[in-house]
């Protein structure tokens, strides 16, 4: 958010935009404070002033350093207009010197006149961010509270004030305070959402410090798992129409019953993160803003004969969670549908997360994938998968790999209990001039992060469901389809500031863009070949995988973005 504003005081009857200032008939030449001060013995000082000010910000777009004299002139003839103080402030700000504008904004939030001035709003706006960008948590803080009592409404205020209290570690008073400020939209939405994750996130915490209590000290005998019980329920008592906290009551319970229940994956805190100066923020390595404001293509551009399955499994009825992976489903959808050849309609695009992914239902999407490319020659096929796969042995070698949809049990893990690539492999080799791709965020090896671990019996600690020493090779993924595999001998991986698995983060910002013309002449849309060059080159500590480069073109990456 940029909270910087640009104006000139409201009495000058002009207004600057970025500096620009076109001055119709503007005939008066800079002049200096000596000349100004003579005038002014027989006129208003201030009326020069504001004259040289705007003056001074023509040359600013000539000469940094000139226009910052001929500002501070200004301010020497005339130190109580509003206006020429703010653009001095201004002025140093653009120019890198954020200290000095500090100083200048300090001096204008303390004139007497500047209550007055009707850009006041802005210019304590301006200062209460600037106050946060230097690392001044609390001095940021007071300002916005006093302005806000002023303007209760402005966003900019809004955005000071709250990452403030982030930055200082005071998220429950951050929660509270937007559910009783009376902002409304998505973006009030977002940081409401924001803080209330950051309170759960401290709670989890110290549910975590009980799970593995320092000796001596059992967590349910020191207060710490009462607390954390106490916290949840006042939560839900004072906000009960919040979701998060209900949710995280009834993942508490479960996880303080049983020890290997799924938790929430850890996420980071501003105040331990974040930089204690410059613009920040703790959700820019997300994704989520960029895809949601994706503009669609034109409807000319999009092809009737491209089908995709998307299927996403983070929360399994048996298993661990794979965490991220309905975000990574989802955010994928969103971005063929939006800037890709595939249409937004069941029958071009089907999605599947969560326990809508079981087995019965991905097989059949799988049959109606391979059913479009038999029935249309030349066609474009899709078929994404974030979530559990497993290696499978046959004589003690490797034999198969398997996707594990969402009601997967430990105990009964088999090709006929799961996706068998060995079969989705012979079925894609029935197909005849369309493009097939396979992309799939999961790893079938005995890695820990790639293995499913169970209970074995009370005591017994865990054991892997995949035979020990068991990897999919590459030569297992040749075929007429493009496969391309987020590890094959090493875990697969999350990325935790993007909340997103690995390979999927870095699919998502090359098919925003990013990855168009790597290792080709740049035509505006982004196909898999150059995805594939960029993911080794976004992800060198990885033995990512694509079996064959296909120039499937997936996204544009310009025009009506």
């Amino acid at each position: 958010m940029k909270a910087l504003c640009h104006f000139l005081s409201a009495r000058t009857g002009r207004r600057a935009s970025g500096f620009v200032l076109g001055v119709i008939g503007l005939l008066l030449g800079l002049l200096t404070p000596a000349l100004a001060q003579a005038i002014g013995d027989h006129s208003n000082p201030c009326v020069v002033a504001r004259e040289m000010a705007i003056k001074g910000i023509a040359i600013y777009e000539r000469d940094v350093d000139q226009g910052i004299a001929a500002l501070n002139s200004a301010v020497s003839l005339c130190s109580t207009d509003p206006g020429i103080s703010f653009n001095l402030g201004l002025a140093y700000y653009m120019s890198g010197n954020a200290e000095r504008a500090e100083a200048v904004w300090d001096t204008l939030y303390i004139m007497p006149s500047a209550s007055e001035a009707s850009n006041r709003e802005k210019a304590v706006a301006n200062l209460a961010w600037l106050k946060f960008e230097l690392g001044k948590d609390k001095e940021s803080l007071q300002i916005a509270n006093e302005a806000l009592q002023l303007f209760p409404g402005n966003w900019s205020l809004a955005h000071s004030k709250l990452y403030a209290l982030f930055r200082l570690g005071r998220y429950l008073e951050a929660y509270d305070w937007l559910t009783r400020a009376g902002f409304s939209g998505v973006r009030a939405t977002q940081w409401q959402n924001q803080a209330a994750e950051y309170v759960v996130e401290t709670l989890w915490r110290k549910f975590r410090e009980c799970l593995s209590p320092k000796k001596g000290k059992p967590c349910e005998h020191d207060g710490q798992l009462p607390a954390v019980r106490q916290a949840i329920n006042l939560l839900i008592k004072e906000y009960p129409s919040d979701t998060h906290f209900i949710e995280a009551k009834d993942r508490l319970l479960s996880a303080y019953l049983d020890k290997e229940a799924d938790q929430p994956y850890p996420i980071d805190l501003p105040h331990e993160t974040w930089k204690k100066s410059g613009v920040m923020d703790d959700h820019s390595p997300l994704l989520d803003d960029h895809i949601q404001a994706l503009p669609p293509i034109a409807s000319w551009e999009k092809r009737d004969d491209a089908y995709a399955v998307i299927v996403g499994v983070n929360r399994y009825q048996y298993l661990r969670a794979r965490h991220f992976a309905d975000r990574d489903a989802r955010h994928l959808q969103r971005m063929l549908v939006q800037r890709g050849i595939f249409k937004n309609d069941v029958e071009h695009v089907r999605l599947r997360v969560d326990q809508e992914a079981n087995l019965s239902t991905i097989r059949d999407d799988l049959r109606w994938l391979v059913r479009q490319g038999q029935l249309n020659p030349g066609a474009v096929l899709l078929f994404y998968f974030a979530g559990w796969g497993t290696p499978q042995g046959i004589d003690g070698t490797f034999g198969d790999a398997l996707l594990l949809p969402a009601e997967s049990h430990p105990d009964a893990i088999s090709p006929q209990a799961a996706i068998s690539l060995s079969a989705l492999q012979e079925s894609l080799n029935t197909i005849k001039g369309a493009q097939v791709a396979v992309v799939l965020d999961s790893c079938f090896n005995d890695h820990p992060d790639c293995s499913v671990q169970v209970r074995a019996g009370a005591g017994a600690g865990e054991r892997s469901i995949s035979p020990p020493g068991l990897a999919a090779t590459g030569e297992f993924f040749q075929g007429r389809a493009a496969w391309l595999v987020s590890s094959l001998h090493k875990q697969s991986g999350l990325h935790g500031p993007g909340r997103q698995g690995h390979l999927t983060y870095f699919l998502l910002k090359g098919l925003l863009g990013e990855a168009e013309g790597v290792g080709a002449s740049a035509d505006g849309w982004v196909d898999l070949a150059e995805l594939q060059i960029y993911l080794q080159k976004q992800m060198p500590d990885s033995d990512l995988f694509l079996s064959k480069p296909l120039k499937m073109r997936l996204t544009k990456s310009k025009g009506e973005r």
